[in-house]
């Protein structure tokens, strides 16, 4: 299970929190529903090597990733920082530039070219397919006008997303849909 830690949205600012408040990434309590034990501690990190969308600048991998554990479920869970996705490669901010320019009107080929990533045109076409599917938009819109009101005047695809991230970064918005125990792509 991953927990993500608001307000981290650069893998230089993780690192700096990492090494100057590492207390602050402790949740107060377990994450699991069933449990909420508030005495969990820290167990271990491990890595990941996320993407960004600088390709010129030099690489801060592998970065380290908090771990905690309950002692009263014995169960585990990741502490992520707001900038990196649960299950990817590639940071949110990523695939920010690729959805801005997909609702720009670009075509894969030419946002695949242009947003400055590796990431592949298979890659953003999975993104998009799943980012754009109407069960995706329904349900992420439902969960995303309960904490952004001012969303419920845009009704259409195209228009909800360019008003919402004109208002919060992708990494936020992500936040907050798993926060609501919706998975997010």
């Amino acid at each position: 299970m991953a927990v993500i830690l608001s307000g981290i949205f650069s893998l230089l600012q993780h690192l700096d929190t990492l090494r100057k408040a590492p207390q602050s990434y402790r949740p107060e309590r377990c994450p699991q529903p069933a449990c909420r034990h508030v005495g969990i501690w820290c167990h271990g990190c491990y890595t990941r090597k996320p993407a960004g969308k600088d390709l010129d600048q030099p690489s801060l991998n592998p970065i380290p990733i908090l771990r905690f554990y309950c002692p009263e479920c014995r169960c585990t869970c990741s502490v992520l920082p707001e900038c990196i996705p649960p299950r990817s490669w590639y940071l949110w901010e990523v695939r920010q530039v690729v959805f801005l320019l997909l609702l720009a009107g670009n075509s894969i080929s030419r946002t695949h070219a242009s947003n400055g990533s590796l990431a592949t045109r298979a890659t953003i076409t999975r993104w998009w397919r799943s980012f754009s599917s109407n069960s995706c938009f329904l349900n992420f819109s439902l969960h995303l006008r309960l904490h952004l009101p001012c969303m419920g005047r845009h009704d259409g695809f195209f228009e909800f997303w360019r008003a919402c991230l004109s208002l919060r970064p992708l990494s936020t918005v992500m936040r907050l849909l798993h926060e609501d125990g919706v998975s997010v792509p």
